[in-house]
């Protein structure tokens, strides 16, 4: 096309001049043809088909424009189109970012609770450690206390034996305990991420260790009671055959505990209704009074284990008038009050325990709360 345009171009410089002169009726200056009507009918002819030829160009040409405005209004379609997937992938893109900024900020509060949970926790480990360790030392101290006792009383040797048994599994049961605490808290120092997949089962096992060593430490007070008592009826025992000046007719001791557990006791005399000894029978285990039944110098003993952190406070009375005082705390369960007094007897005398304040008292089968009293002289 574009070679037919310059032919045409040509065609028409080279005949231009005398091709005006001819339709304007002017002579041309430059014509070498000479008959005019010759003239005239070829430049007809070159000028028809330079009329076909340049209706032919703006047909091609026209067509041309068409096929552009086509191509032009899909572009701008397709840019329309391309500029909205844009705009939304944009706006999905500026959701996501803002999504994943809120879960960031999310995982940076989880992040700092789990910190200060796992300073909470180290802080509690580390106050357990503390009291097991004061566990283990008077776990120790007991040991010797009962070793000694072992060695003192030879009638109890196997009973002894198996608390020291007992002993040692409560022990090395610590042991386990603390070793596992100390294993779980490095574990725990070691990444947070593992802290917190742990962090359940550990304060569950912490749970589950703890509830099984209060019951063993509320085994060993039992127990401990239980040999408190035996103690201390041994030893008043031997301290009274040691230092009894008297006839043997005239002997005076006794041995009384209670052998059930009272959440109500609030009044009254304290009645220690199991004998376990009664040399004289000065005691009374129905009304819980001791009448001396020769005059002399007598020795009282008393424990007393207060109920579930109710408090609990008792005298030992001499003929309705307080001479001593024993109490029971209720900072924590199962508190033991003792006291001891010596007295001066005239016969016929009574000494009994008596309520001041509080209520309730802990007891079992084999008694934890005991009064025993024996003549010295």
């Amino acid at each position: 096309m574009k070679r037919t345009v310059l032919v045409g171009l040509v065609f028409i410089a080279v005949v231009r001049s005398a091709a005006v002169s001819i339709l304007t009726d002017e002579v041309s200056q430059n014509s070498t043809y000479p008959n005019e009507n010759e003239i005239s009918a070829k430049n007809v002819d070159v000028f028809r088909q330079l009329l076909n030829q340049e209706t032919i160009i703006r047909m091609n040409l026209v067509k041309n424009v068409h096929i552009l405005m086509k191509d032009m209004l899909m572009l701008k379609e397709k840019l329309a189109d391309s500029e909205d997937k844009i705009s939304g992938i944009t706006t999905a893109t500026v959701q996501e970012i803002s999504d994943l900024k809120k879960q960031i900020e999310l995982v940076k509060v989880e992040n700092a609770a789990l910190k200060n949970k796992t300073n909470a926790d180290k802080t509690e480990i580390m106050l357990l450690k503390e009291k097991l360790v004061n566990v283990s030392n008077t776990l120790t101290d007991i040991k010797v206390e009962v070793r000694y006792l072992s060695i003192t009383v030879f009638g109890m040797n196997d009973d002894f034996t198996k608390i020291d048994e007992k002993f040692q599994e409560l022990e090395n049961s610590t042991k386990e305990i603390e070793t596992e605490l100390r294993v779980n808290v490095k574990r725990n120092a070691a990444t947070l991420s593992e802290l917190e997949t742990r962090h359940l089962t550990l304060i569950d096992d912490l749970k589950n260790t703890t509830s099984s060593l209060q019951a063993d430490i509320g085994n060993y007070e039992t127990n401990q009671l239980k040999i408190s008592a035996t103690i201390s009826s041994l030893e008043l025992f031997r301290i009274n055959q040691t230092l009894s000046k008297c006839d043997p007719k005239q002997k005076v001791a006794f041995t009384a505990g209670v052998t059930s557990l009272s959440s109500t006791w609030n009044s009254g005399t304290l009645v220690f209704n199991s004998v376990i000894l009664n040399v004289g029978t000065g005691y009374n285990p129905s009304t819980g009074v001791f009448t001396s039944p020769v005059a002399g110098t007598y020795v009282f003993y008393v424990s007393a284990l207060e109920y579930s952190k109710q408090y609990l406070q008792v005298d030992i009375v001499l003929n309705s008038v307080s001479k001593v005082k024993l109490v029971g705390d209720n900072e924590a369960a199962y508190q033991t009050g003792t006291n001891m007094v010596v007295l001066n007897l005239q016969k016929g005398d009574s000494v009994w325990v008596k309520h001041v304040s509080g209520k309730g008292y802990w007891s079992a089968r084999v008694p934890a709360t005991t009064f025993t009293g024996f003549l010295i002289g």
